[in-house]
C-alpha cells in the first residue's frame, strides 16, 4: 500500500512538473560582458552597496577589518528603534556622563538630566553625541557592555562576519572593530526603517529646554552632503561621519536617484577632503553605469504564463485574471552595457510549509531570482492574491438582444489555430498519467496477485494429495 502510494505520488509530480516548470530563462551572459571598472580612491577599504538587492557595484578590501569610530553609531541607533519607543525618557547616570572622554563629541548633558528616546537619537545620528549613546545603551540594555554584545549579535544576525563591537559609541578599542561590507549591511537594515530615515537624513534638529537645562540645544549633522555645505552631492540622502586617531576617516552615506538608492562606506581615509571626493567618485561610477528595473514591468505575468495552466486560452486561469501576481517591491540591477535578456532567470516555487503571508494579505508562493556575469543582481516574490476572487463571467449571446453589447474578441487566426494544440497537450497529459498508473501502479499489482493466487491454488493442492494418501 505504500509502495503504491509513492508511485501515485511519483505521478502527480510529473504531472505538476510539467504544469509548473521551475522554468530557467533562455538567455545567458554573453560572452565578453564584464563588470564596469570603477575609479581610484585613497580610502584603504570602499564599498558601494545597491540597497534593494544587497549587490555590490564597487569594492576595494571591502573584508578588511578597520576600526570605525563614530559610524557605530548606525548600528546604535537602530537597536534603540528595534527596543524603543520614541517617547521613552531616558535619565542619563553618572557613568553615561562621566565615563565618557570629556573631550570627545558631546552635547553638553548633565548626571540626571532627561531626554525623550526621540531626542537622544538625533543627537546621536547629528552630533554624534558620544554621552547620549552610552545613556541609550543604559536605558536599553541595562549597562553599556550588554548593549556592546547586543550590537555585536544583530550584526550576525545580518551576516556580518568581520564585526565586533565593546561600546555603543565607537571610541577606540583594539576589540571594537567591523569592515566596509559589513557596515554596507548594517546601513542597509538600517534603511529599511522609517524612523532611522527620517533622522538619518535630517540636517539639523532642536532640543527644547529640559528638566536640567534651561537653554535650547541646536543640533546640526556633521555629514558634509547632508548639509549641503562645503562639498556637496545633491542625491546625498543621509550620512554619517567617523574619525579617531586610530581609525582615520570613515564616512559611511546614502544616494538616491529614481529607484535606484546605493549605499558607499569609506574606511580608513586619509583627510576629510578625500573622504567626501572619494565618496563622490564612486555615486558617480554606480548612477552612471548600473540601471534598476522594476521586475514587475518585465515579468507581469510572463514567468507563470509559460504553463498552459496560465495562458489567456484558460478563462479561469488566465494572464488577466490570475491571482499569481509579481511582488512590485522586486528590482534587477544590470550594467548599463547589460540588457534584461543577458540575465540568467530562475522561478522557484515553495512548497506550502515555506510559504509565507505579507502585510497586504498575500501569500509568498515562489520567487524570480535573477544572475548575471555570476552575481546575483536581483528578484522579486511570487504572490498569491488573497485579495482577488476568481469568477466567471457570463456574456449574452442574443444576436436579437438589441441592449447587448458585442462582446470584443481579441483572438488572432494564429491565437485560434494553437487551441487545438493546447487541449490536445492537455489531453495527452491525461493519456500519459492513465498509462503511467497502469504501468506503475496496477500492473504490478495483478502480477503480485496472480503470483498469490498461484501460489496459494498450489499450497492447496498439495494440501488435498496429503488428505487422500492418508
Amino acid at each position: 500500500m505504500k509502495r503504491r502510494f509513492i508511485a501515485f505520488l511519483s505521478i502527480i509530480f510529473i504531472f505538476l512538473t510539467s504544469i509548473f516548470p521551475a522554468a530557467t530563462a533562455t538567455a545567458t551572459t554573453s560572452e565578453g560582458d564584464s563588470w564596469p571598472d570603477g575609479p581610484s580612491v585613497s580610502a584603504e577599504s570602499a564599498i558601494v552597496m545597491e540597497a534593494s538587492t544587497g549587490l555590490i557595484l564597487y569594492e576595494k578590501n571591502i573584508n578588511d577589518v578597520h576600526y570605525p569610530a563614530s559610524i557605530t553609531k548606525i548600528m546604535t541607533a537602530l537597536l534603540a528603534i528595534e527596543n524603543s519607543n520614541m517617547g521613552e525618557v531616558v535619565t542619563f547616570s553618572k557613568k553615561a556622563v562621566f565615563d565618557v572622554d570629556l573631550d570627545s563629541s558631546r552635547i553638553g548633558i548633565d548626571v540626571g538630566e532627561q531626554l525623550t528616546m526621540q531626542q537622544c537619537l538625533y543627537a546621536i545620528l547629528l552630533e554624534s553625541a558620544n554621552e547620549v549613546s552610552y545613556a541609550v545603551a543604559e536605558h536599553v540594555a541595562g549597562s553599556a557592555d550588554a548593549f556592546a554584545k547586543m550590537m555585536t549579535e544583530r550584526a550576525k544576525s545580518l551576516g556580518c562576519l568581520n564585526t565586533n563591537f565593546v561600546n555603543p559609541h565607537g571610541l577606540h578599542d583594539e576589540n571594537h572593530y567591523t569592515s566596509c561590507y559589513d557596515m554596507a549591511l548594517i546601513t542597509r537594515e538600517a534603511m529599511k526603517n522609517e524612523t532611522f530615515r527620517k533622522i538619518f537624513s535630517s540636517r539639523t534638529y532642536t532640543i527644547p529646554p529640559t528638566n536640567i537645562q534651561s537653554e535650547t540645544r541646536y543640533l546640526r549633522n556633521h555629514h558634509k552632503f547632508v548639509l549641503d555645505q562645503e562639498y556637496h552631492y545633491s542625491d546625498c540622502i543621509g550620512g554619517k561621519t567617523g574619525y579617531t586617531s586610530n581609525s582615520k576617516f570613515t564616512l559611511v552615506s546614502v544616494a538616491k536617484r529614481g529607484d535606484l538608492e546605493l549605499i558607499c562606506v569609506i574606511m580608513k581615509d586619509d583627510s576629510t577632503a578625500h573622504q567626501y571626493t572619494d565618496t563622490q567618485k564612486l555615486f558617480d561610477y554606480a548612477f552612471d553605469n548600473f540601471s534598476i528595473y522594476p521586475i514587475v514591468d518585465l515579468e507581469s505575468s510572463q514567468a507563470l504564463a509559460e504553463s498552459p495552466m496560465f495562458t489567456r486560452y484558460n478563462p479561469l486561469l488566465s494572464e488577466a485574471s490570475t491571482p499569481i501576481i509579481t511582488s512590485d517591491k522586486g528590482y534587477l540591477i544590470l550594467p548599463n552595457s547589460a540588457s534584461f535578456e543577458d540575465a540568467k532567470k530562475e522561478v522557484t516555487f515553495y512548497p506550502a510549509s515555506d510559504q509565507t503571508t505579507t502585510p497586504q494579505n498575500n501569500t509568498v508562493v515562489g520567487k524570480i531570482s535573477y544572475t548575471y556575469n555570476g552575481k546575483y543582481v536581483g528578484g522579486a516574490d511570487i504572490l498569491y492574491d488573497n485579495t482577488e476572487s476568481l469568477q466567471l463571467i457570463q456574456t449574452n449571446t442574443d444576436k436579437n438582444n438589441p441592449t447587448s453589447a458585442p462582446v470584443a474578441s481579441s483572438e488572432t487566426k494564429a491565437d485560434k489555430n494553437l487551441r487545438p494544440v493546447i487541449l490536445g497537450s492537455i489531453i495527452g497529459l491525461f493519456v500519459l498519467i492513465i498509462i503511467l498508473y497502469f504501468v506503475l501502479i496496477e500492473a504490478p499489482r495483478l502480477k503480485r496477485r496472480n503470483a498469490y493466487n498461484k501460489k496459494r491454488a498450489k499450497r492447496k493442492s498439495y494440501k488435498d494429495d496429503d488428505f487422500l494418501n492418508l
